[in-house]
C-alpha cells in the first residue's frame, strides 16, 4: 500500500473525519432554509439554486475555521501518536510522506467545504422544481475559487501543524489564526482597511463578481499556498524526529 492510499485510509477510519462530516450536514439543515429569504451577498430572496449555492460559498467563513481546526487535530495527531515517525522509520523519505498527507488531507478540506453548499442545494431543489439550465455555469467561478482561495486556508492549517507537531497545539494555534483573519475580514469590510491579501475577502470578491477570470484572486491564492506549502516543508525537512 503506498502512502496516499495508507493516508487516505488512516484519514477514512478516523471517528474524526466523520464527526466533522456529521457536523457539516448537520449545519447545512439548520441553516440552508435561511437562505431562501437572505441570501448573501445580495441579501435578498433566492431565486435560483445558483443563488444558494454562491450565497453558502460566500458565508462559509465560520464552516472554514471549523474545518481547518479540526484537520489541524487530525493532522497533528499523526505527530502526537508518533505515526508519521513509524513512516520514517519504516523507510519512506520525508518528502513521500509530507505529499502524501498534504494531497489527502487537502482533498478532503474542499470536499468537506464544498459539501456544505451542495447539499444545501439538494435541501431545496423541491422548492425550485429543478437546477435550471445554467445552474452548473452560474455555479462554476463559486466552485473553482472555492478550492483554490480554501486551500490557501488548509495551509495555514498545514503550516501550524508542521511547525508545532502537536495535535494541541495545531489545532488552537489554526483555530486562534483562522478566527483572528475572520474579525479582521468582518471589520475590515466596515471599516474599509485593506483587504485584497486575504483569501477570505478574495472568495467574496469572485462570488460578487462572477467572473470565471480573476487575476487577483489567483495571485493571492497561489502566493499563500506556495509561501505556506514552503514553510511547512521546510520545518518538516529540518524536524529532528525522535
Amino acid at each position: 500500500m503506498n502512502l496516499i492510499k495508507m493516508a487516505a485510509y488512516q484519514l477514512l477510519h478516523h471517528r474524526l473525519f466523520w464527526c466533522g462530516l456529521a457536523g457539516v450536514m448537520a449545519l447545512v439543515f439548520l441553516t440552508a432554509s435561511t437562505y431562501l429569504s437572505e441570501v448573501m451577498p445580495s441579501g435578498g430572496v433566492a431565486t435560483s439554486l445558483a443563488e444558494i449555492f454562491n450565497g453558502m460559498v460566500y458565508d462559509s467563513t465560520f464552516l472554514l475555521i471549523l474545518l481547518s481546526s479540526l484537520l489541524a487535530l487530525m493532522l497533528g495527531q499523526e505527530f502526537s501518536q508518533r505515526t508519521i515517525d513509524l513512516e520514517i522509520f519504516a523507510g519512506h523519505s520525508r518528502k513521500q510522506i509530507f505529499w502524501s498527507k498534504v494531497s489527502v488531507y487537502l482533498l478532503v478540506f474542499n470536499m468537506l467545504a464544498l459539501v456544505f453548499p451542495a447539499i444545501g442545494c439538494m435541501k431545496q431543489l423541491s422548492y425550485f422544481g429543478g437546477f435550471g439550465e445554467l445552474f452548473f455555469a452560474q455555479i462554476a467561478p463559486a466552485v473553482v475559487y472555492s478550492i483554490l482561495l480554501n486551500s490557501a486556508m488548509f495551509f495555514v492549517a498545514t503550516s501550524c501543524c508542521f511547525c508545532l507537531r502537536s495535535a494541541a497545539k495545531a489545532m488552537g494555534a489554526t483555530a486562534l489564526t483562522t478566527f483572528v483573519l475572520s474579525l479582521y475580514l468582518g471589520y475590515g469590510m466596515m471599516l474599509k482597511w485593506p483587504m485584497a491579501f486575504l483569501p477570505l475577502y478574495q472568495i467574496r470578491a469572485v462570488i460578487i463578481e462572477g467572473s470565471i477570470f480573476n487575476g487577483q484572486a489567483i495571485l493571492v491564492g497561489l502566493s499563500w499556498i506556495v509561501l505556506l506549502a514552503v514553510l511547512s516543508w521546510r520545518s518538516f525537512d529540518k524536524t529532528d524526529l525522535k
